[in-house]
């Protein structure tokens, strides 16, 4: 091999090294772009030096093989997408009838024009719209009613068994009274037939603590207790003497109220 073909080679070897050389400080300005606070926004470097996360949550790989960048890469999955938390598997798995019983224990809809007595010992409701009328009930401090009209500084309402009039000044009205009703609801369950009262949610272990007679009412604290056990997915959680304690749903039917007014015998 002559002198001028070793030169050749060398001179060939030496513009490739060159080139890419080039082509490197190239790939490490554009990545450089992606991670500056500009037009891209702040991304985020993750652990692992190929990968870098872009302010809407695309993860975009960076190939050291290969100049620019590559992808993208599916994101993590993020609650909401495609993520289900262990409540939400529980219900999803639920029979429709037991779908059905935990939408009707856990959704209850506020009775519209609904009131509350803003006053610290009672409010008289009359049989006509005048204090001189006869007083046919009184709500109690925040006893609810509900408002069917309003008649200058009176107000036609229904509290229970109570049915006339008030003064409205006297009343918590509107969204405040929305706000108040679903604070201080009141949620019962009544035994429809009789039914074990467990210290846990499952009929899995030895845990009956009393019985539930047809007809009795109790105090419920939490209106739906998903359970892990196949036979009974549903419990409703209600007070039983200084503790609380558990009755399948579906042993008892579950109901929304408020105090209401008295009527005047």
């Amino acid at each position: 091999m002559t002198k001028n073909q070793i030169l050749t080679i060398e001179i060939v070897v030496i513009a490739l090294l060159v080139l890419l050389l080039a082509l490197k400080l190239q790939h490490k300005s554009e990545r450089n772009e992606w991670l500056e606070e500009g037009e891209h926004g702040v991304v985020e470097v993750l652990t692992d030096p190929t990968r870098i996360k872009t302010p809407d949550g695309r993860i975009i790989l960076v190939d050291d093989a290969t100049p620019g960048l590559t992808g993208p890469v599916e994101p993590t999955p993020t609650p909401g997408e495609g993520f289900m938390t262990d409540e939400e598997r529980k219900v999803a798995a639920l029979s429709p009838d037991d779908l059905a019983r935990y939408r009707a224990a856990t959704d209850y809809q506020i009775p519209e024009g609904i009131a509350f007595a803003k006053v610290q010992e009672s409010l008289s409701v009359r049989e006509k719209a005048n204090g001189d009328s006869k007083t046919v009930g009184t709500l109690g401090p925040y006893n609810y009613c509900i408002v069917e009209s309003v008649e200058g500084e009176w107000a036609k309402i229904t509290s229970g068994k109570v049915s006339g009039y008030c003064r409205a000044s006297y009343l918590i009205t509107g969204e405040e009274a929305v706000a108040y009703a679903q604070e201080n609801v009141q949620c019962r369950a009544k035994a429809v037939d009789s039914a074990n009262i467990r210290s846990a949610p499952t009929t899995k272990l030895d845990n009956v603590v009393g019985s539930a007679k047809k007809d009795s009412t109790y105090k419920v604290t939490k209106a739906a207790v998903l359970s892990d056990d196949p036979d009974a997915p549903l419990f409703v959680e209600i007070e039983y003497g200084d503790s609380v304690a558990y009755i399948a749903m579906g042993k008892v039917s579950v109901s929304y109220s408020w105090t209401a007014g008295k009527a005047v015998k």
